[in-house]
This record gives C-alpha cells, sequence and structure tokens, in this order.
C-alpha cells in the first residue's frame, strides 16, 4: 500500500542531486520502494543490458572477483550473478538503507548475491577494502546529479593491473561532464586501454523515459592510479 504521506520521489529529483549528502537523503527515503515504485514502473533494463555486456567480456566459468559501484538495492549484482553463477560480487553505495535492501538479495541457488556490502562515498579516497577485483560494473552511477570523471578514475584503484571495468555513463552526462577527455587522458598515460562503447537504451520500449541512452564503456586498468 502507497503510504500518501511519504515524499514523492522520482527521477527528477535523483538527476537534480547535488551532494553525497543529497544522495545520503534521497536514497534513505527510496530504498524500500525503489525496486517497485522505479525500476519495475519505468521498465528499467539498463541493469540486464549491462550485465549482459559484462558476461559476455570474461569467462563464466571464472571464479572471478567482481564489484559493484553504486549497487544500490542490487539489481546489477543479482542480474550478473545469473550470468557468472561461479562469480563472487562485493557492493559499494553511500546509502546504508539501499546496502541493506541488496543485502536481502538472492541468487538462484537461494546464497546472498552479494559476500560483502560497503558503504562510501566514491569522492574521497578508496579505502573500504583491501581487495584488488578481478572485474568492476556499475550502472545508474554516473548519472545526472550523481558521479562524475573524477569519481571513475578514483575507482579504478579497485581493479587489479589487467582487471577489467564495464561502466554505464549516461549519455547526456557523459557529454556534459568531460568523461571523454578524462578517458583519453587516463589511456594517454597508460592507466587504462582504450575504452570500447556500446550504446544501450536504458529504459524498454513503452516506459516514458523510453530513449534515455547511456554509453556502456569498457576498458582494461593497466597501471595503479
Amino acid at each position: 500500500m502507497r503510504d500518501d504521506n511519504k515524499p514523492s520521489i522520482n527521477l527528477q529529483k535523483a538527476y537534480a542531486l547535488e551532494t553525497p549528502e543529497d544522495s545520503r537523503n534521497l536514497y534513505r527515503i527510496w530504498a524500500l520502494t525503489y525496486d517497485a515504485e522505479f525500476a519495475q514502473e519505468n521498465d528499467y533494463i539498463y541493469p540486464q543490458s549491462i550485465a549482459t555486456i559484462c558476461a559476455s567480456l570474461v569467462d563464466a566459468s571464472s571464479p572471478l572477483a567482481i564489484l559493484d559501484i553504486g549497487c544500490g538495492t542490487g539489481i546489477v549484482g543479482t542480474c550478473l550473478s545469473e550470468l557468472l553463477q561461479a562469480s563472487l560480487i562485493d557492493g559499494v553505495d553511500i546509502s546504508p538503507e539501499m546496502l541493506h535492501v541488496a543485502s536481502t538479495k538472492l541468487r538462484v541457488d537461494t546464497k546472498p548475491v552479494y559476500g560483502q556490502l560497503f558503504e562510501a562515498d566514491l569522492t574521497q579516497p578508496i579505502s573500504f577494502s583491501n581487495t584488488q577485483y578481478d572485474v568492476a560494473i556499475s550502472a545508474g552511477t554516473f548519472t545526472h546529479g550523481h558521479l562524475g570523471p573524477d569519481a571513475l578514475i578514483n575507482v579504478l584503484s579497485t581493479l587489479r593491473p589487467g582487471g577489467l571495468m564495464v561502466v554505464g555513463i549516461n549519455k547526456e552526462h557523459f557529454g556534459a561532464k568531460g568523461f571523454k577527455s578524462a578517458l583519453q587522458k587516463a589511456t594517454d598515460s597508460k592507466l587504462i586501454s582504450a575504452p570500447a562503447f556500446t550504446e544501450v537504451q536504458i529504459y524498454d520500449e513503452g516506459s516514458p523515459h523510453y530513449g534515455d541512452l547511456a554509453l556502456v564503456t569498457s576498458f582494461l586498468v593497466l597501471s595503479p592510479a
């Protein structure tokens, strides 16, 4: 049952976020209803799309250590756990309430989707985990009102040399915030391999937001940031 006294949360409010504290406050309210009120009602197909792209770039039978960046309620991790059943997935997010929901998500074998879940502000130095991951994936984190290219470069340190990053970036956000130049600089400095890009729909046909696009960017980390 919908609580009519609960503040209305929508995509526009998420896109209007300006600070880490804004994000904590919004997702504190939205966490318990995010999957139903946002993902399902808006035909949010982005998590499945990026999980499918990620799975196509690795050996599905290998027991990879994967980090879900900005994991939210665990939608991406759940999709990925079905495709890469031998892998171990950890998640990181700024919202403890979203992480709590993610902790309830289960794999097809009924084990938790996530091994470890970390609360962290990804604009700050990375200190939440000592693991160097084989793969990092992210969808819905690098978008309007959320993280920019500096944070993307910052999180590369979570990957081992040779590790794979598969990150979705809202196409408008990509152009407005300078991701192209940041990635080119990282490529020129031999921090990462030359990125590949795949354009995907964020929402399915029939959604009021159909036509919003993301660039799924994949590359290898070549040396520590």
